[in-house]
């Protein structure tokens, strides 16, 4: 067989098997490459919502943490007005069972008080304690 001198010869059976491979390895390549990109705007978009996400879990933080400075004031107020009432219930028994032993060994009842006004003894007896009008308050800012 000749060839006409402009004519490439015919491709034997291995540079058609080399270069049907070449092919199929370029086109693997390719959908690697594709693959990989994929993957990659995938990644991205798990950045972005994943620091979304980030930043409202510090702003609820935030506002846990507001909220617990605010309770704990408020709870170190009602301690203090707990302490307050248990001081006045102890003096308040106190005083009654003053009057119990005072009545116990008095050898006569004392007269009932009159109607209209308080005696300055029973007053007395009872301290400030009793005639305080002033009531126990917590505020809460």
């Amino acid at each position: 067989m000749e060839f006409a001198t402009g004519d490439p010869p015919p491709p034997s059976t291995s540079d058609h098997r080399r270069l049907r491979r070449m092919i199929s390895n370029r086109e693997s390549a390719r959908r690697s490459r594709m693959r990989k990109q994929r993957h990659l705007e995938d990644l991205r978009s798990r950045v972005g919502r994943l620091r979304l996400e980030n930043h409202a879990l510090l702003d609820r933080i935030a506002a846990i943490s507001g909220s617990s400075v605010v309770l704990a004031h408020q709870n170190e107020l009602f301690r203090s007005e707990i302490t307050a009432l248990h001081r006045r219930l102890s003096d308040i028994r106190r005083i009654l069972f003053l009057r119990q032993l005072h009545s116990l060994s008095s050898p006569l009842p004392p007269p009932p008080p009159p109607a209209t006004s308080p005696s300055p003894d029973s007053a007395a007896e009872a301290g400030c304690l009793l005639a305080s009008k002033e009531p126990i308050t917590a505020s809460f800012s």
